[in-house]
């Protein structure tokens, strides 16, 4: 009974201390966050003076997220996440019922170019099913899920994190077939959903973040020290700076419902579909 007491006491403090924060400030709310882009822009939102809450599917893990959260008391909340659970996708747009967010930042996907790539010939269906799973139908559903949540804001935007390989009219090559089309997929799922909301002021922003250097591996000097993967992305001047995540939140500030239309680089180039 004691410990079931200082449970509820919890959960109380942590509700109060978001809805005082989110008071006095926008609200982000960031999928994915507990590494790479996700933790970055969960950084960068904070450091900005924004009230973060940061999803991710197992927070007992996410331990960088976690010392993030303790550096920015008050201002990141996190909150476990999987976007195809969908009983735990309503459980928390219940939980944040009449909070406002500002921006949706649909970040957490399953990336196929980091965990092993199925060759034409060699498909692995059940895990082609879950990268579409994951990478389509999650997307979609917490984004109707927290609809009201953005619709309530003054941002209203819902930030959809793509990919340049998710551009058709770029293919070039034949590799993470799975990562692309549910990369492409994803840009027309929510590029129909732009216009079903936007009557009602909400933007839907698709946006391929490319593959940004959050660890800030050029700068290392000792290539040995990084594995194949970061060594060939060095070595190719293939990443985007750190700091194009901040470049990303500037761009999805300014964004507006006649930018819908649009496949955005980080840089705020324009890609084809």
């Amino acid at each position: 009974m004691t410990q079931l007491r200082f449970f509820r006491a919890a959960s109380l403090l942590a509700a109060l201390l978001f809805f005082a924060a989110a008071a006095h400030a926008k609200t982000v709310l960031v999928t994915g966050s507990s590494r790479s882009h996700g933790l970055a822009f969960v950084s960068d939102y904070a450091e900005r003076g924004w009230t973060v809450i940061a999803t991710t599917r197992t927070p007992s893990e996410a331990v960088e997220l976690n010392e993030l959260a303790a550096r920015y008391p008050g201002r990141i909340f996190v909150e476990e996440l999987d976007v195809t659970d969908f009983a735990e996708v309503d459980a928390l747009a219940e939980k944040y019922e009449g909070t406002p967010i500002d921006v949706l930042n649909l970040n957490g996907a399953i990336n196929t170019f980091r965990v092993g790539l199925n060759e034409f010939g060699e498909t692995d269906y059940a895990w082609l099913e879950q990268v579409l799973r994951t990478n389509i139908i999650g997307q979609l559903y917490t984004a109707e899920a927290f609809l009201e949540h953005v619709a309530a804001s003054e941002q209203k935007t819902i930030a959809v994190m793509s990919a340049v390989g998710g551009s058709i009219t770029n293919v070039n090559s034949s590799t993470a077939p799975s990562y692309r089309a549910s990369k492409a997929g994803l840009n027309m799922l929510m590029r129909t959903y732009g216009e079903a909301v936007k009557d009602r002021g909400v933007i839907v922003a698709i946006i391929a973040p490319g593959t940004i250097d959050t660890k800030r591996n050029m700068e290392v000097e000792d290539l040995s020290a990084l594995t194949g993967r970061e060594r060939r992305l060095v070595t190719a001047n293939a990443y985007a700076p750190r700091a194009a995540i901040g470049a990303m939140i500037d761009m999805i500030d300014r964004l507006t419902i006649a930018d819908i239309d649009k496949f955005h680089k980080w840089d705020g180039t324009v890609l084809p579909w």
